[in-house]
């Protein structure tokens, strides 16, 4: 049994310094060697040690226990079965041995973080994450393993796409020395893929979606195959095989239409409305966005509705069809005006093109001033260009040509570095 790491775990949790605990038993100097498996000390000393903890130094539950039950909670959490992973949870918390032992409260937590993602609990997760760190010095290599796969998670919600990436990396190399499940490793899998995909990693997205749909399809797992084919269709519409993305999104709404998905089919109808939309096709981008949105309404979040509203003005003022436009913008104002969450950058795309369309003479400096410094903090790469483009036009007409350039330059610039922008990542 590593009995320092149990000590110096139980210490932390307890919020005493080495001192403290030591006190009148041993040097502070000899109980670090302890905490840190660099000496065995007599029973004695560990019982006393034990005792000032408030722990039972010959109970058999300080073993490494069976973690099944955890596992199990873990898998329910995994497969976003919400219901049983809430039975799971409190199941786990009526055993006395789930926050009292050292190794099943670490994996308790760890597995919380994903737990609180699920339920959409993205600041406590992140606090979650934040405390579990505390005893990152007592994690086993399989610790380590879920430690920096929830840390990837964790980043990936807070928009942190690059980081999340690497986090699962770090998960991944842990993975080879362990016996890891093929359900976790296709989990593993699609979550490099997706965090890849956000990051503009496409290779490396398409190898490890196609490496989570073997296992998946092997395990006949029909609806994480589905997801798998969405980000196979995204990232192939990036480098723009569109035949290649089509053939995927295509095989999204089988499977979504056989398996009742009404998330799946608003996410791909949707994105075959952003590849229309880039081959010029604006009538069916339309017709694919329109489709998209009751699914949308039925089951997605207030952000990705939104995201099918903002495509739907953004192709009617492509096609100059400002009426039906300005009726999409009223829609995005009375979505934005319903949903709890921040929605300020949303309503600067609305502002935006009712701007336009009353040809307000303010547009320049509204675009200068707020949309454009907004969309650079927050990294949204894809709508400073698109608004660099526009503002640098309306200076062009004004004759502000020095500052025209200005803005061209850095739609060019960006367009150059971000080549792959685009798509919609579940």
């Amino acid at each position: 049994m590593e009995y320092g790491k149990v000590l110096r775990f139980h210490r932390v949790k307890q919020g005493l310094t080495q001192n403290q605990l030591a006190d009148g038993i041993i040097s502070p100097a000899y109980l670090s060697k302890i905490e840190n498996d660099q000496t065995v000390p007599a029973f004695e000393v560990l019982e006393l040690l034990y005792e000032r903890l408030g722990l039972d130094f010959h109970d058999s539950s300080y073993n490494h226990p069976s973690k099944e039950k955890l596992k199990e909670w873990y898998e329910a959490i995994v497969f976003k079965q919400a219901d049983d992973a809430q039975r799971l949870k409190e199941e786990l918390l009526q055993q006395k041995e789930t926050l009292d032992n050292h190794h099943l409260y670490i994996f308790f937590e760890l597995f919380r973080i994903r737990h609180l993602l699920l339920e959409n609990e993205i600041d406590g997760a992140y606090e979650a994450w934040g405390n579990i760190r505390q005893h990152k010095d007592t994690f086993d290599e399989e610790m380590e393993f879920y430690f920096h796969l929830g840390a990837g998670l964790v980043k990936y919600y807070k928009g942190d796409f690059e980081e999340a990436f690497q986090e699962l990396m770090e998960a991944k190399n842990y993975s080879a020395s362990l016996k890891v499940e093929e359900w976790e490793l296709s989990d593993l899998y699609y979550l490099l893929s997706l965090s890849s995909s956000q990051s503009n990693y496409i290779s490396a997205s398409i190898y490890y979606a196609d490496q989570a749909l073997v296992i998946y399809q092997k395990h006949y797992n029909l609806i994480k195959s589905a997801d798998c084919h969405i980000l196979l269709g995204i990232n192939y519409a990036r480098l723009k095989n569109y035949g290649k993305a089509l053939e995927n999104y295509h095989l999204v709404s089988k499977i979504a239409t056989q398996t009742r998905n009404h998330y799946q089919l608003g996410v791909i109808y949707h994105n075959i409305g952003v590849i229309e939309s880039r081959r010029g096709q604006y009538d069916t981008a339309l017709m694919n966005y329109k489709r998209s949105l009751p699914y949308r309404r039925e089951t997605a979040s207030d952000y990705e509705i939104f995201e099918t509203i903002h495509c739907l003005v953004l192709e009617n003022y492509k096609l100059k069809e400002f009426e039906e436009c300005m009726y999409w913008i009223d829609e995005g104002f009375k979505h934005l005006n319903s949903s709890p969450l921040d929605t300020s950058s949303q309503e600067v795309h609305l502002n935006i093109y009712q701007m336009l369309i009353q040809d307000n003479s303010t547009l320049s400096e509204y675009l200068a001033n707020e949309a454009i410094p907004l969309f650079q903090q927050s990294k949204q790469h894809r709508f400073v260009i698109r608004y660099s483009v526009i503002i640098s036009d309306l200076l062009e007409a004004e004759r502000s040509y020095k500052k025209s350039t200005k803005y061209l330059r850095l739609a060019i610039e960006l367009l150059n570095k971000y080549s792959h922008i685009g798509g919609t990542v579940i």
